[in-house]
Formats: C-alpha cells, sequence, structure tokens
C-alpha cells in the first residue's frame, strides 16, 4: 500500500479544487460566465473574458487530471471506497454539471449545483488526503509503540 503518493496526490487534487473554484468564483464575479459558449472548447478570440473563463477550464482540467491520478492510486488501497466516491463527484462535476452550466445559459439552480458539486469534490478529495495521512501514521507507527505492561 503507497498511502504516502495517495496523501500527496489527494491534497494536490484539492488544493487545485480550491483554485478552480477561486477561479470559477472570479469568472462569475466579473461576468465572463457565457464568454465561451461552446463546451469543452473557446472560440480563438483574444478577449479577456474569454481567457479567463478558458483558463477556468484548464484549471479545472488539470484539476480533473489530479483526481484520476488519485483515483488511481487510491483503487489499490484500502481505500478504494473513498477514492471511488471522489472520483464520481469529479466526474460529475466536470462531464454533467459543468457542461449543463454552459448549454443552460447559467440559470441558478443549476449554479448552486455547480457550487455545491465542486464543494464535495474539494471535501471528498481532503477527506481521502486525511485518512491516509492518519492510516500511514498509524502503519508508521504501529511497532514503535512501547508495549505496555500492567501494573502488578
Amino acid at each position: 500500500m503507497n498511502l504516502r503518493r495517495v496523501f500527496y496526490s489527494a491534497l494536490g487534487t484539492s488544493l487545485l479544487a480550491i483554485l478552480t473554484m477561486s477561479l470559477g468564483s472570479y469568472v462569475s464575479k466579473v461576468g465572463a460566465g457565457m464568454a465561451c459558449p461552446d463546451w469543452p472548447l473557446c472560440p480563438l478570440e483574444n478577449d479577456p473574458f474569454i481567457l479567463l473563463e478558458f483558463g477556468h477550464r484548464i484549471v479545472a482540467f488539470i484539476t480533473f487530471l489530479s483526481g484520476v491520478y488519485t483515483f488511481y492510486l487510491g483503487w489499490r488501497t484500502t481505500l478504494r471506497p473513498l477514492a471511488v466516491y471522489a472520483f464520481a463527484a469529479l466526474l460529475l462535476q466536470v462531464f454533467v454539471v459543468g457542461a449543463v452550466v454552459i448549454f443552460t445559459a447559467i440559470p441558478p439552480i443549476v449554479i448552486a449545483a455547480h457550487q455545491a458539486v465542486a464543494a464535495t469534490v474539494l471535501a471528498l478529495h481532503s477527506s481521502l488526503a486525511t485518512a491516509a495521512y492518519v492510516i500511514r501514521t498509524q502503519e508508521k507507527h504501529k511497532n514503535t509503540a512501547p508495549e505496555m505492561v500492567p501494573h502488578v
């Protein structure tokens, strides 16, 4: 079991998710949410709103790739169920909710779902990193703990 790699990969995916969410909030704040009317690509124009929206999509794609790697690593450990849930939430966010945001011209309920699933992705990957760290630390110190001797 290589929980060290799972920990660092899940931690990296969590940090990338925070970056993606922050960039998405900025895109929404400046009104660039519909600058790219197509999904997953954008028209090749020199518009700062298009560049900002496409930048958000690129960071989201890098987050997705990191999540795929985390899932691959987590699949081979005792953390498989948590890795599956984290990956399922990531797939839902990228291929369902993210695409629906573009195709429905951003109604409030879809935006709320987009934020909720993003928060779920962050929570699950953070939980995966925490679980990997705790289990790895316990296994590492299992044989180094002093033996308990009852007082007689």
